[in-house]
């Protein structure tokens, strides 16, 4: 049996994070759901998840808040962070350069896409 990686998605559209849910279950991972930002670095402080899926738009903390947090924390600055965005906004891509492993819009990325990019991310660890 494979190693079982953990995710947190930080999603507050809950259709859409039940959908990346089961296909990242369907692939052996166990799964943390964060419906805002604030909750987002919450539980990534307390599980230390090996991969994080992280919406821009999100309540109570923006997306680029949750990332310069978690990229300020000892902790969890070098956990991968997969951005998912509704908004093709070239400001938010240039913050978010060189702090993220990857940079999708959700109309243009498939969950299991997602998926495989996590698993490219983790293969070596």
């Amino acid at each position: 049996m494979s190693k079982q990686y953990k995710v947190i998605l930080v999603e507050d559209d809950e259709s859409l994070r039940t959908l990346y849910k089961e296909a990242f279950t369907h692939n052996n991972f166990e799964v943390v759901e964060a419906e805002d930002g604030q909750l987002g670095v919450d539980y990534t402080l307390q599980t230390m998840p090996d991969v994080i899926i992280l919406d821009l738009m999100l309540p109570r903390q923006g997306g680029l808040s949750v990332l310069r947090i978690l990229r300020s924390h000892p902790d969890t600055k070098n956990i991968p962070i997969i951005i998912m965005t509704a908004l093709p906004n070239p400001e938010y891509q240039d913050v978010a350069k060189g702090k993220v492993q990857a940079y999708f819009l959700k109309t243009q990325v498939k969950p299991q896409e997602l998926v495989d990019k996590a698993l490219e991310l983790l293969k070596d660890k």
